[in-house]
């Protein structure tokens, strides 16, 4: 007889007539009828080809075979019970859990390390280790886990219905130079901004949110040179008349570090979101929730200084 022909029921009855030894009292413990209790006697004596129980004056007493079979019925009735059982409310001081945060640098810094901090206090068991974004992985690494949580800054539609999007707040470019820089005094007009010398950080897409304001006057940033950090990129300016545009957050913290002066943009405040994906699959993940929240926190944080 196979597994989908056993009523789990009929373990349940098991079990109560090796504890009651008797049809009548396991029937009350049930709260069945001792009709329906002797019927699945009979179902379970004919699934396990032996008696189980013989009358012994008015107790039953179980055969070797039941005798047997009680323990592990007794495991497989407490394993249903625990998992049918409520769960206790989450707590994060308790959770053990390992979530891999795709980022890029301005992700990690200004999401990624504050939430580690938080961690170490809230769920000391919970760890968010960082992993770098690549851009054109971040659906699949998403559906397998490679990312449980991905913070993007493109802000690209996400044309796939089984990956969120939350947006955390919105930030704008700055661009960064260093001190005593001529444009620091002076505004400089577009065309000048343009043409000047620009490091670009292949971990960051604000020189392409850039573009996208200068072209409406058919302007580009003259990129002399493309760097794997935005820190490598502050080296770089700091030894020359280069400028380095990030997103606002990100050189709020760099700015103060390294002695950098902001340069006055030839355009408008160009804005863009911070946002965070996940995948449907840990929407109802308790431990995952909590931590998108405490994310949530931290942005509002930021939004809140900006």
């Amino acid at each position: 007889m196979h597994l989908k022909e056993v009523d789990a029921n009929l373990l349940v009855t098991l079990d109560a007539l090796l504890v009651d030894a008797s049809v009548t009292r396991a029937a009350e413990r049930l709260g069945r009828s001792a009709s329906a209790i002797s019927h699945a006697l009979a179902k379970l004596r004919e699934i396990f080809a032996d008696e189980l129980f013989v009358r012994a004056g008015q107790r039953l007493v179980p055969t070797a075979k039941a005798l047997e079979l009680a323990p592990t019925v007794h495991v497989i009735l407490a394993g249903m019970e625990s998992l049918l059982r409520p769960s206790k409310p989450f707590d994060p001081s308790l959770s053990v859990r390992e979530f891999a945060a795709a980022s890029s640098e301005a992700g990690e810094l200004i999401l990624v390390e504050p939430l580690r901090q938080r961690l170490q206090s809230l769920a000391p068991s919970v760890h968010v280790n960082w992993t770098p974004l690549h851009r054109e992985d971040t659906i699949d690494a998403l559906r397998n886990a490679r990312s449980h949580l991905v913070i993007d800054i493109e802000g690209a539609p996400i044309e796939v219905p089984d990956v969120r999007v939350a947006k955390l707040f919105d930030d704008t470019l700055t661009t960064v130079a260093r001190p005593g820089h001529a444009f620091a005094a002076k505004k400089p007009k577009a065309a000048v901004f343009a043409a000047a010398d620009h490091v670009a950080v292949n971990t960051l897409p604000t020189l392409e949110l850039m573009d996208r304001a200068l072209a409406g006057e058919r302007l580009s940033c003259n990129v002399a040179s493309h760097v794997s950090s935005a820190l490598v990129g502050v080296l770089v300016v700091l030894n020359s008349d280069a400028l380095l545009t990030l997103p606002a957050s990100l050189a709020a913290i760099l700015e103060k570090q390294f002695g950098l002066v902001r340069i006055a943009q030839p355009v408008g405040p160009i804005a863009f979101p911070f946002r965070l994906l996940w995948h449907s699959s840990y929407d109802r993940d308790e431990c995952h929730q909590w931590v998108r929240g405490e994310l949530a926190k931290i942005a509002q944080e930021i939004a809140g200084t900006a």
